[in-house]
């Protein structure tokens, strides 16, 4: 009986403590999830989500790239929002503004840490810190999806392909990352001594084309190749001569070259060569270029030249023509006067034909930083391009020839789309 007891009395401490771990690892377990390992700081969404933008002409103004999605402004560093404690600024940090409202909807941050990119997208606002933390956003709320650390990188790109793959890019590194889980599918490396050129990659439906250059002093073969989006293994790769051979994506299945070379992405093969385009932009399967008179569309399937609008006497075109969608193209034109600051408007074409879709004034933001001098010759001679368009709103960013030799975050107004 007594050893049946002591039997008994061993089980129920083993019962016991295994209850014991249990509650322990569970406990645990808890305070690994409740305890932030990042020094993530959300602070939002306050209000309602907008969906749209507002109904004003110009619906705010801020400083270095603006990211657009549903009515919100997703800002950066140095821009100054409103908030219910009064006015801030933005520092290492990003920031949402509701458009209507131009109020903070929410922020994000890590004390102590610094963004070194962002980027705003259908399935969420993607941010990689500084440290090489890649984290992906509901854009709706701030709160953080999924984390990823990658290896830190030098002013690192983000870019997503026409298949939702997020591309981080960057000089020593070319990395492919599932935006569902943050799953790390693939990462390639430039040959030592050779650097890739991240400006220049040219994601398609398959393949993204990016070009390869010399790190300083030693033997580098300029080179642009193909990597495959579902493996990163190289496709093709072609020797080439300096910046002219880097690629621009036009549709799912072609790229051209800046000497105007229509090639095949999927294999690298030269289809033919453009008579009617120079160094411009793509968008909807057509070629979109422009001079100091005129706005032009180039099929690059046949090399015919679709149409061309000259813009009005005293006015010039600034900046690339920039696809919007099906039914807008658009550029900015610029007017000096003999005296005073000059004008800026936004003039929209029909991509297939050209017919006129509509325009509107764009204002002209001298950086309130620069010296009264320096603003003045700002306002003279700005010259201005579309960075970013999304859900009926427009982002046109403006710079000038001392702001850029500055390389400081130029001024950014964002515009209901005609």
């Amino acid at each position: 009986m007594f050893g049946g007891r002591l039997r008994m009395t061993r089980g129920r401490v083993v019962i016991v403590v295994a209850v014991v771990v249990a509650l322990l690892g569970s406990g645990l377990g808890a305070w690994w999830l409740a305890t932030d390992h990042y020094g993530e700081q959300v602070s939002g969404p306050y209000g309602s989500y907008p969906g749209t933008a507002g109904t004003g002409a110009e619906l705010g103004r801020f400083t270095g790239p603006v990211g657009l999605l549903d009515g919100l402004a997703i800002v950066g560093a140095g821009n100054r929002v409103r908030s219910g404690s009064g006015t801030r600024t933005v520092a290492n940090a990003i920031a949402a503004v509701d458009l209507h409202t131009g109020s903070l909807y929410w922020s994000y941050r890590r004390s102590g840490h610094g963004v070194a990119a962002h980027t705003v997208t259908r399935s969420g606002t993607y941010v990689l810190w500084k440290d090489g933390l890649l984290v992906r956003l509901d854009s709706r709320t701030a709160q953080p999806s999924w984390h990823r650390q990658l290896d830190p990188q030098r002013s690192p790109r983000l870019a997503q392909t026409a298949t939702g793959m997020l591309l981080v890019e960057s000089a020593r590194a070319l990395v492919a990352v599932s935006p569902s889980d943050g799953t790390v599918r693939w990462q390639v490396h430039p040959a030592t001594g050779c650097v890739f050129a991240t400006r220049w990659a040219a994601p398609t439906a398959r393949i993204v084309a990016i070009g390869t250059g010399s790190d300083g002093p030693g033997h580098c073969h300029d080179q642009v190749a193909g990597y495959r989006l579902s493996s990163g293994r190289v496709a093709w790769r072609h020797d080439v001569d300096g910046l002219a051979d880097w690629l621009l994506p036009v549709d799912d299945d072609t790229v051209v070259d800046l000497d105007a070379a229509v090639w095949a992405a999927d294999s690298g093969r030269r289809l033919r060569t453009l008579r009617h385009w120079r160094d411009g932009s793509a968008g909807g399967g057509l070629l979109f270029a422009s001079d100091r008179h005129g706005v032009y569309a180039t099929d690059p399937r046949t090399d015919r030249r679709l149409w061309g609008r000259p813009v009005p006497a005293g006015e010039d075109v600034t900046g690339l023509p920039t696809y919007l969608d099906r039914d807008h193209v658009c550029v900015v034109l610029r007017s000096t006067p003999a005296h005073g600051a000059a004008r800026l408007r936004l003039s929209c074409y029909a991509p297939r034909n050209g017919e006129p879709a509509g325009g509107a004034d764009v204002p002209v933001v001298a950086p309130a930083y620069l010296p009264a001098g320096d603003r003045a010759t700002f306002r003279r001679s700005p010259t201005a391009s579309i960075t970013a368009a999304s859900g009926g709103t427009i982002a046109v960013t403006e710079t000038d020839a001392y702001l850029t030799g500055l390389g400081t975050a130029p001024p950014t107004v964002v515009l209901r789309q005609p």
